[in-house]
């Protein structure tokens, strides 16, 4: 049994080396929490009845498939682009700009890179995509977004057109509020052999402009193979997200993609004004992530698993999908750690994509060391925070000394063509406890 040392915690701990080194990362957790806070949005920290392992517990026994490490569940199906994202493999998404014609307060393209240069100004997408196939990598999955893609519609065909006739075998798709759609661009789109489109559904819209946006996405079910609902689920909205969910069943597209709601960084108001908070705590493992979206936001994972669970329950048969912001981080994990393992002391989690290595601190370590030179097990010493590093395949030397250890989280990153080793977590258990299932997916 693993615990995620938090400054909540850490005080449980024993051993005074381990707690010295330990509150290295609580410090961290504090400042990151005080850096978020002055974005303007404020934290939920009451207690909030909400037993989120028990729910999905429940939900697999009603036949919720989850996946991805608890991050992302399912009912019916799901796109092979969603389980693609997972690990970020074969994948590729581009945008032509990034400007866009709606003004929706949880937008988050301006954290993106290049954000203003991209606002007003295109990018050469045919190049782009052309200069990938060159490389010769197998692209599995493909997809344009924005902005509004659809602004510059003669280069969406014609990359969608490109892809088909370099790659046919790559899966497409197309992210876009679905406002400048008509029969002839779909006419077009399905020319190009485009696979899946997905629409963003705006709840705070008039129930006219969503019933309209309605008939085009049956409209593409004529057009195109795949036809899907995107959008983040706003807390508030539970009751007319569910009326929503029955009205695309009955259109028979392929399902919907459910977002846990983020806050930008930006627009705080926005939020406010919708009585909105953070949630609490931001990260399973504080590090800097790739995605841009920003930080979940409180109760939204909590209505999106509601819905799933009324997927269930009213028996729909379209797809429906709950992904996490935690979910869209993996892929960053994996591309980052897969194959790199800097010595014996580390192994690669298939469970998290974290690479692990497991520490011994303080009094503990004479112990552990004659265990392991007795056994000619690898271990590193480190005099200057008082441990030895070991691999967590090597714990079980250790199983009945009751020692307390530290199970490391570890990224490796880039910079100017050198590869460093960077320790971003920490979880505590004790020899007695530890199960290798708690890192590694049974199948390992």
């Amino acid at each position: 049994m693993l615990r995620k040392i938090t400054s909540d915690n850490v005080y449980f701990i024993k051993n005074k080396s381990f707690a010295q080194y330990a509150q290295i990362y609580t410090s961290i957790e504090s400042e990151t929490i005080h850096q978020i806070e002055t974005f303007g949005l404020p934290f939920q920290r009451e207690s909030v009845v909400y037993d989120r392992k028990t729910k999905l517990k429940n939900l697999e026994h009603a036949g919720a498939s989850i996946r991805n490490n608890n991050k992302s569940v399912f009912v019916n199906r799901i796109s092979s682009a969603c389980e693609a994202c997972q690990t970020g493999s074969n994948s590729y998404t581009t945008y032509p700009s990034l400007k866009c014609h709606r003004n929706c307060f949880f937008c988050f393209n301006p954290n993106q890179a290049d954000y203003l240069i991209y606002k007003n100004k295109q990018k050469d997408i045919q190049k782009e995509l052309l200069d990938i196939l060159a490389q010769r990598i197998e692209l599995k999955h493909l997809a344009l977004t924005g902005g509004e893609p659809l602004l510059f519609k003669d280069e969406v065909i014609k990359f969608f057109d490109t892809a088909h006739r370099n790659s046919p075998e790559t899966y497409t798709r197309l992210y876009t509020t679905g406002d400048l759609l008509d029969q002839e661009l779909l006419q077009q789109l399905k020319n190009a052999h485009l696979d899946e489109i997905r629409f963003s559904v705006k709840m705070d819209d008039p129930i006219s402009r969503i019933n309209h946006l309605l008939q085009k996405i049956e409209l593409s079910r004529d057009f195109i193979p795949n036809i899907l609902v995107e959008m983040p689920v706003v807390p508030g909205t539970l009751k007319d997200m569910k009326v929503l969910l029955l009205k695309l069943d009955r259109l028979n597209i392929f399902g919907i993609n459910l977002l846990e709601l983020c806050f930008p960084l930006g627009n705080a108001e926005a939020f406010k004004e919708r009585g909105l908070q953070l949630k609490y705590p931001p990260y399973e493992v504080y590090y800097n992530y790739w995605y841009a979206g920003g930080l979940a936001v409180a109760d939204s994972e909590k209505e999106c698993l509601e819905l799933v669970d009324f997927a269930l329950e009213e028996g729909l048969k379209m797809g429906v999908h709950y992904c996490s912001l935690e979910n869209k981080h993996t892929g960053q994990v994996y591309q980052q750690n897969q194959r790199q393992c800097p010595d014996q002391t580390y192994t690669f989690s298939t469970k998290d994509y974290f690479l692990k290595t497991a520490k011994v601190f303080g009094k503990e370590i004479r112990k552990a060391k004659a265990l392991f030179d007795q056994a000619n097990i690898f271990y590193i010493e480190n005099t200057s925070h008082d441990f030895i590093q070991f691999s967590v395949m090597d714990i079980h030397y250790l199983k009945n000394r009751d020692v307390e250890i530290s199970i490391s989280s570890v990224v490796i990153e880039e910079n100017e063509g050198k590869q460093y080793v960077r320790e971003v977590g920490l979880d505590w258990t004790t020899s007695s406890l530890f199960e290798l299932e708690d890192i590694f997916e049974k199948k390992c």
